[in-house]
């Protein structure tokens, strides 16, 4: 009887394991609310902006230098355009600040020099600009806000060469 029971207690738990897997995935892969689209990308404004402010003021790489100069003002001109968006709205505001993670690497940062500055702010620069631009495509695929779904799309290029531009820096000792 156990032997019975056994292929169909197996069929049962697989079948209940896909149910599981397949419901997390579906969470994993819901829309980003608008809200959280707009502070995240925020945040990571901020910090590009800030990040680049000490790069012009620490670093001795010309590179890096040429980075940080082109990277304030890209993300100015994207700041601006989703300045604009938020101030028409009531449901949605800007923070006032970048969140923890990206204050504690500011910190990071303004403790370093020479070359562990370059180190760490080239890291820095490559894995925000890499989910800078994942969460762009993804809000431009996937978001529950139409201007911000424009927005995302037409930003999503700028994160792009932000991103590829970062992978192309070296840091020379």
């Amino acid at each position: 009887m156990n032997q019975i029971f056994h292929p169909t207690r197996r069929a049962l738990l697989h079948g209940l394991a896909v149910a599981v897997l397949t419901a997390s995935a579906a969470h994993a892969q819901a829309p980003i609310p608008a809200k959280d689209f707009v502070q995240q990308t925020a945040v990571a404004q901020m910090f590009g902006i800030e990040s680049a402010t000490l790069a012009l003021h620490k670093s001795h790489s010309p590179a890096i230098k040429d980075f940080a100069h082109a990277l304030a003002s890209e993300q100015g001109a994207v700041t601006s355009g989703l300045r604009r968006i938020v101030a028409t709205r009531s449901d949605i505001a800007l923070p006032d600040r970048p969140d923890g993670r990206h204050l504690d690497l500011l910190r990071d940062l303004t403790d370093k020099q020479g070359t562990a500055f370059d180190k760490a702010y080239v890291e820095a620069q490559r894995a925000t600009h890499r989910n800078a631009a994942r969460l762009m495509e993804r809000y431009a695929s996937e978001g529950d806000d139409a201007e911000l779904k424009s927005f995302a799309a037409q930003s999503l290029p700028v994160f792009r060469e932000l991103e590829r531009k970062s992978q192309e820096l070296a840091v020379t000792p």
